[in-house]
């Protein structure tokens, strides 16, 4: 692997969370009264909490838009969201497969130091040519290790979201 790396925003990298595939089950709704609800097609804007039980370190907070049901997001979390409406919140548990599947040790990578940026530190996430984000996970003098896993692999996870908005159909 020895292509440029650029060093890219760790909360740009984070904020991939909601990708990836599996399904989930309910635990706690809390519906509104009203808003447009949720259907295949419609632009929804949802305000989400990703946790991982038991590590205070490993929690996500953002705002996320996507189209339901263009798979923009884990297939596990447009399931969920189906049929909410605005102002509607839900929390849910998703195991390792239903959010990003198992660690795979195979996807570290040893490279040459000198392809990074020269402030690369131990923690921080870098990108290859195609886009691919991977976490520096050891440095070296001369080499870095890099893990091309998702920074929630392995993890079960707790999500928390909020129905913001709902639009209409985009084309």
């Amino acid at each position: 692997m020895q292509q440029a790396m650029r060093r890219i925003h760790v909360s740009a990298a984070l904020a991939v969370c909601l990708l990836g595939g599996g399904a989930a089950s309910a635990e706690t709704t809390t519906p509104s009264s009203s808003g447009v609800a949720v259907e295949e097609g419609k632009q929804v804007t949802v305000q989400y909490f990703i946790a991982v039980p038991g590590d205070p370190k490993a929690a996500y907070r953002d705002v996320a838009q996507f189209v339901q049901g263009k798979h923009e997001i884990l297939p596990a979390l447009e399931k969920q969201v189906a049929g909410m409406r605005e102002g509607d919140e839900k929390q849910f548990q998703l195991s390792v497969d239903e959010g990003f599947g198992p660690y795979d040790e195979s996807r570290k990578q040893t490279v040459e130091k000198q392809i990074l940026p020269p402030t690369v530190k131990q923690g921080d996430i870098v990108g290859d040519k195609e886009g691919h984000a991977a976490t520096v996970v050891q440095l070296s003098p001369t080499t870095a290790v890099l893990d091309f896993n998702h920074p929630l692999a392995g993890k079960p996870l707790v999500v928390s979201l909020k129905v913001l908005k709902v639009e209409g159909p985009t084309s």
